[in-house]
């Protein structure tokens, strides 16, 4: 199973829920904090049906206003998901940096991106970021399930170089 299958399970939603409803509307208040980014959550929404270049130009029209802290890390993390998605690993990893860097806490984001490493074949810093996350969420499905897969694609590539090497 490819681990980018699993990127569109760990969008990482805003600080609170935030409901999904076309850009042309006027935001409304999501929660008490204050007024959602409709373009952030129309391009979360858009990634997580599979439209990853509709996704990642919502996502970066949303981040050019002002968000919380939180929002536009979580922003980043779904760009970098929808990068990989998008085989534009340079772009994912730049977006995965910036929301680790503006929330260490967002276990998401180091799951999205050990699936750049992972896709590398970068396997040690894939299973490093998966652990990072763990130790935030250690009950997360998806963080299991993506450090099983990540070990399979290890095996199975350690095994092929060994044959290859064999012949």
């Amino acid at each position: 199973m490819s681990f980018a299958a699993l990127l569109l399970v760990t969008l990482a939603a805003a600080s609170a829920p935030v409901p999904i409803r076309s850009s042309a509307e006027k935001p409304m208040s999501a929660t008490i904090i204050g007024p959602s980014n409709v373009l952030l959550a129309d391009g979360a929404a858009a990634l997580e049906q599979g439209r990853a270049d509709e996704g990642v130009r919502l996502t970066l029209e949303g981040l050019k206003v002002p968000n919380p802290v939180r929002d536009a890390a979580a922003a980043h993390a779904n760009l970098c998901a929808g990068y990989v998605l998008l085989h534009r690993l340079d772009e994912a990893l730049v977006h995965c940096n910036t929301a680790i860097e503006l929330d260490e806490g967002n276990w998401r984001a180091y799951n999205n991106r050990a699936a750049v490493f992972d896709a590398r074949g970068m396997y040690d810093q894939a299973i490093s970021d998966i652990e990072k996350g763990l130790k935030l969420s250690p009950n997360s499905p998806v963080l299991n399930k993506s450090l099983k897969i990540i070990h399979s694609n290890k095996r199975v590539t350690h095994t092929r170089s060994k044959h290859a090497s064999d012949a």
